[in-house]
């Protein structure tokens, strides 16, 4: 890819947002290597907790070419199907005295998961952790109230499955069954001589420190690190792929 990839198009590129600061640390260095990817600046944005605001970035900007917002976020949840349309819908706002305009040369691309190459990068952080084959495997990922967040979550397994070559549990941080300690124990039960979890995350936070609570014999880094320039630019393709693929 290079800058005349998206010669004429607003990127924003937009991840959760979080108060840690090794997590802005790290969300930072891949909005920048997605800049590096293509040779030209792209916005940076949040749904939640920091600043600026996706809204306010879409606001703000120039209405006489199109935009596209790349999620930062591992699967559809309530973040892609509300909170980023309905910064879509701000789109040019600022230059309209707030008075909003709706049009279609604002889209959202899909989120980063499910993935194979996320799956190949959970791998890469498990074989640094000391897992081996055999081991238990638990994915643990943050959660959605969404349906198909769940579903992504499944699918995303199933591709991690594929990669390692044997059985891989899914557990969840908040809005669905099972947990993350009990998913570890139900592995252990089944006869795992050591369970692993592969933190679905992408950047350090207090759900990823939680992990560490759960009772594994091992727990994987986050997908993202600011010392690991592959991760960055293994996530930061990913992004800029979905945005080229992405509809109105």
């Amino acid at each position: 890819m290079d800058a005349n990839t998206f010669s004429g198009v607003s990127l924003i590129a937009c991840g959760h947002g979080t108060r840690n600061a090794q997590g802005q640390e790290t969300m930072a260095a891949l909005v920048a290597a997605i800049g590096r990817r293509i040779g030209r600046p792209v916005l940076g944005a949040s749904v939640d907790v920091q600043t600026p605001a996706v809204g306010d970035v879409v606001a703000d900007l120039p209405t006489d070419r199109p935009g596209i917002i790349m999620p930062l976020l591992l699967s559809t949840g309530y973040h892609t199907n509300i909170d980023l349309r309905d910064a879509a819908a701000r789109f040019g706002a600022g230059e309209a005295s707030g008075t909003g305009v709706r049009t279609d040369r604002i889209r959202i691309a899909d989120p980063l998961g499910p993935s194979e190459r996320l799956a190949h990068l959970q791998a890469r952080r498990l074989d640094e952790a000391g897992w081996k084959q055999g081991d238990g495997v638990v994915m643990a990922v943050v959660g959605s109230s969404v349906a198909a967040g769940g579903e992504d979550a499944r699918a995303q397994a199933r591709n991690l499955e594929r990669v390692l070559g044997q059985r891989v549990d899914v557990a969840f941080g908040a809005a669905a069954d099972p947990t993350v300690p009990v998913a570890v124990e139900a592995c252990r039960r089944r006869g795992a001589p050591r369970v692993f979890v592969s933190s679905y995350i992408l950047a350090p936070g207090t759900f990823q420190d939680r992990l560490h609570q759960a009772g594994a014999d091992g727990v994987t880094r986050t997908l993202l690190d600011v010392g690991d320039p592959d991760s960055l630019g293994t996530v930061a393709g990913i992004a800029l792929d979905r945005a080229i693929h992405c509809t109105v």
